[in-house]
């Protein structure tokens, strides 16, 4: 009677309101951190590779990623009035993208606005993962399940985050969830048309990162499960099934690939093909190659050995180039990865590697991962381990060609996979950030659902809803007071953003967004003032920030400013300030007298030689030393302004800047 009522008198219900209120929340929170910062470290890349492809052709750019998610996010570009002249010049040829990308929005008047069309899309994409999420869970769990597990991510600082900006991560966890959600239906009932619509999503997967390697086994471990559902009948017919099914998905991809690519097996297009070489990974202190085979081989070897770099893809990747069974630029691609996998510098609470620390994406979250939402994720493996236990007796007393129907397949898939995404991070010298947690985190919202108050006993009911709410809360005030700050948000725990540097760096706090930020901190200084910047990954600057800065550190085009350091404003992204990617600008490193005598015995040089004239800086070490040198102290130092959550402001007379870099 109360549902007909109130769908007579046109009232949505409750739980319809709720969701729609969590979308609408999620959106607003995410379109204001989509307007207020700047242009990241990763969205030129993915960008300019996405805008070549469309008006070009061309697919060498940023090969670490395939090109699907980034030709959806560049579309907007090719409306606006943008005089593209790459072509030809010698990063184009090289495949510099990282050149190409900051080039192309420091060119342009708006080039910060320019990229607001693409961070819609990305928003439109991360309302439809959190729709994916609440799917699951109501799937699993139920619709007040699918409710919980929505508002969880919903107010998930990291998806807000990482969800208003032009990069992969986001439309990644999207392609997986949706291809685990489509094979569950295909086991349910497999139709052809569901088996379209799975083949449909996982290849849009291969399309979109290539870490879509982790489903495979996902896959395979949800067949496995499928007996007690509605496969046919019998061993040889069910195998028959599962057959034709991976056969289909295999060549459904295969032929998404091609047809992504244009059906062109060479990455440049045209007379390009022979001379435009990939973007290639060089080896520290080994010149890089210029030629399109030397861009293979530098993807290929070990540069220690000189012979193929080991593991599985080298081989497979070599086979599939000679039978050119997938384009070049996608095998490329893997390979790359691949690579850059092995040495990548990382940081972790005051510790240094380049091959990655085996802990770090635990440590990352459990300190960027807000607290009330790592209870409910506690809560929810618990609840999900005692239901698997419980399913389990109950099974012991069924019979054999019943066994495991109360098992969803959905379940085993989610699981799987992130089991064995986490084993491939772990085993990974990647360390750059939380982001790549964001697949397992997803499913981990989903196994909040389990929690909802209605699945059980009802003597639990109260105390459980309580407990729901007041953490649901906690986790929506949290997100509403960090907001627009959430790319470098940490919970309670670490100390809040203001000690996030003491643990992680890069795209943990430190991406660039805050270069608008600083912008507008600066209207408020004289013009005249001088303002140093160290900004970590060298993104795009706006244009309003150019003119008042000089480059602190820097390469390429935003190469160190050419005359001594003297007193002003010095601007420090964290990353730099820590020393993640320059060993001298780390206070442990000055305490080796070896550094010491050496840095005194080229300052004692450089006054003999230039005496109190300027020194110039292209040709004399000293002047790149002071620099690290200043690093170094102001890192001791407490910062005299924050900016943001990355960029520490030190205001520093000549003198103090003397002082300081005193040999």
């Amino acid at each position: 009677m109360i549902e007909r009522a109130g769908r007579s008198s046109g009232r949505w219900p409750p739980y319809l309101l709720a969701a729609v209120a969590a979308l609408a929340v999620a959106a607003a929170l995410a379109g204001r951190g989509a307007v207020t910062d700047s242009v990241t470290v990763d969205e030129p890349s993915h960008l300019i590779a996405g805008y070549a492809a469309l008006r070009t052709g061309d697919f060498r750019l940023s090969p670490d990623h395939p090109p699907l998610g980034r030709l959806l996010l560049a579309l907007p570009l090719l409306a606006e009035d943008v005089s593209w002249n790459a072509e030809g010049t010698p990063a184009w040829q090289r495949g510099d993208f990282f050149a190409l990308g900051r080039g192309f929005f420091e060119s342009l008047p708006d080039g910060q606005k320019m990229a607001l069309p693409s961070r819609a899309i990305a928003i439109a994409l991360l309302l439809l993962l959190l729709l994916s999420i609440a799917a699951a869970a109501r799937t699993l769990f139920g619709a007040a399940g699918g409710l919980l597990a929505l508002w969880v991510a919903a107010f998930d600082p990291a998806f807000l985050a990482h969800g208003h900006l032009a990069t992969m991560d986001v439309p990644f966890v999207l392609a997986v969830l949706l291809t685990l959600l489509a094979a569950h239906r295909w086991l349910e009932r497999p139709t052809p048309g569901r088996l379209a619509l799975l083949a449909v999503a996982f290849s849009v997967a291969t399309l979109v990162k290539f870490s879509w390697f982790a489903l495979v086994p996902a896959l395979l471990g949800m067949a496995i499960f499928a007996p007690g559902l509605q496969l046919p009948r019998g061993k040889s017919r069910r195998l028959r099934t599962l057959g034709i099914a991976t056969a289909a998905l295999a060549l459904a991809s295969v032929f998404a690939i091609w047809t992504t690519y244009g059906f062109r097996y060479t990455a440049a297009r045209g007379t390009d093909a022979t001379t435009a070489t990939m973007h290639v990974l060089g080896d520290f202190g080994r010149p890089l190659p210029t030629t399109p085979e030397g861009a293979w081989e530098s993807v290929l070897h070990d540069p220690a050995t000189g012979a193929d770099r080991s593991g599985l893809s080298v081989p497979v990747v070599r086979a599939l180039r000679a039978a050119r069974l997938l384009p070049e630029a996608y095998l490329y691609g893997i390979a790359y990865v691949g690579k850059k996998a092995e040495t990548r510098a990382s940081y972790l609470h005051g510790r240094y590697s380049l091959t990655g620390f085996p802990d770090y994406f635990f440590w990352a979250l459990v300190l960027k991962t807000p607290l009330p939402t790592l209870a409910l994720f506690a809560a929810g493996i618990l609840a999900a381990l005692f239901s698997a236990a419980r399913f389990a007796r109950a099974d012991s007393a069924d019979s054999g060609e019943d066994r495991g129907a109360r098992v969803s397949p959905l379940a085993i898939g989610l699981v799987l996979f992130a089991l064995c995404y986490l084993v491939a991070l772990a085993a990974s010298g990647l360390n750059l950030g939380y982001r790549h947690l964001l697949p397992v985190t997803a499913i981990l919202a989903i196994g909040t659902g389990g929690l909802a108050p209605s699945r059980f006993p009802a003597r639990f009911r109260t105390i459980l809803a309580i407990g729901l709410g007041g953490a649901l809360v906690w986790l929506a005030a949290g997100t509403f007071y960090a907001s627009p700050l959430l790319l470098g948000y940490f919970n309670e725990a670490a100390g809040g953003y203001k000690n996030g540097h003491r643990y992680l760096a890069d795209s943990n706090l430190d991406w660039g967004q805050d270069l608008l930020r600083l912008a507008e901190r600066l209207r408020t200084e004289p013009a005249g003032r001088t303002v140093w910047l160290a900004q970590a990954g060298d993104p795009p600057l706006p244009q309003e920030l150019a003119p008042r800065i000089r480059w602190l550190l820097g390469e390429g085009s935003h190469a160190p400013a050419p005359e001594p350091i003297a007193g002003g404003l010095f601007a420090i992204s964290a990353t730099d300030l820590v020393g993640v990617y320059r060993p001298l600008a780390r206070s442990a490193s000055w305490r080796d007298p070896r550094l010491q005598e050496r840095y005194e015995r080229i300052a004692r040089e450089s006054r003999l030689a230039h005496g109190d004239r300027p020194i110039p800086v292209d040709i004399e070490p000293f002047e790149a030393f002071r620099r690290l040198r200043l690093i170094a102290r102001l890192a001791s130092r407490p910062a005299d302004e924050r900016i943001g959550t990355s960029l520490f402001l030190f205001r520093l007379s000549d003198d103090q800047v003397a002082e300081m870099t005193e040999p």
